[in-house]
């Protein structure tokens, strides 16, 4: 009886033991769930938050290449002329060369741009001397060597007269094949005139103008100053382009 009862005695108490080291058991494996949970926890919370720079980082790296673009398309690109020349070159280009201009053009108007023969004509309108150039028979030998520089953007200003007297007259004749020109010796500018430059006041990618003030040297006064002038990249080089005097030069 006795034995009966420790028996039963030793069994309760491994039953208790055992059930305290499941319970024991039980109880580290939650402990190591939770901490297993908060690892993965914290990993997701690194993953989002690494997520989150990523994000950040390539959200701003899209501004920024936005903005850079923007900047682009906001700089003007320079172009034709503009990318050759600075406005300081243009402007010395105009002012050293816009009294050469002036001179051809008006050697145009005049009627005495090339040397002349014993030949001559008279008509109504004057008296005319012959061309004396192997290059000039005709008018169309006359474009040619006039083109050279000048531009062909402008209306040719040797086949139509002016309306400033002496000019109210045709600057050249053709008559049998054989080119004539009137040879108005006169002097429009002025003696001890010049054109110096004013201003770049407009510019294209193939040409600009500048205003021009009309100096006299022998007084140091500027007697006018809305003349306009312009010159054409044209051919790989410079030509003459428009020229504009409100007071004088206008085709009749």
């Amino acid at each position: 009886m006795k034995r009966n009862r420790l028996i039963a005695a030793v069994l309760t108490t491994s039953l208790i033991l055992s059930g305290c080291a499941a319970s024991e058991k039980d109880k580290d494996k939650k402990v190591d769930e939770k901490i297993s949970q908060k690892e993965r926890d914290k990993s997701k919370s690194k993953k989002k938050e690494k997520l989150k720079e990523v994000k950040e980082t390539t959200e701003e790296a899209s501004q920024e290449q936005e903005t850079q673009a923007s900047q682009v398309e906001e700089t003007p690109v320079a172009t034709g002329i503009s990318s050759m020349f600075t406005d300081d070159e243009l402007f010395a280009f105009a002012d050293e060369t816009v009294n050469t201009f002036y001179g051809e053009r008006m050697s145009y108007i005049c009627g005495t741009q090339f040397s002349t023969g014993e030949g001559s004509y008279r008509n109504n309108n004057g008296y005319y001397v012959a061309v004396l150039d192997p290059r000039i028979q005709s008018y169309d030998d006359l474009e040619n060597v006039y083109y050279q520089k000048f531009s062909r953007r402008y209306p040719i200003c040797y086949d139509r007269p002016y309306n400033l007297s002496p000019l109210t007259r045709l600057p050249f004749i053709e008559v049998n094949g054989k080119l004539y020109e009137a040879y108005s010796a006169i002097c429009i500018n002025g003696i001890g005139c010049k054109y110096t430059v004013g201003e770049i006041i407009k510019k294209t990618d193939d040409e600009f103008w500048v205003r021009l003030n009309n100096y006299c040297e022998l007084d140091n006064s500027t007697n006018q100053t809305d003349i306009t002038c312009s010159f054409v990249w044209e051919d790989g080089g410079w030509k003459y382009g428009d020229f504009n005097n409100p007071e004088f030069y206008k085709v009749g």
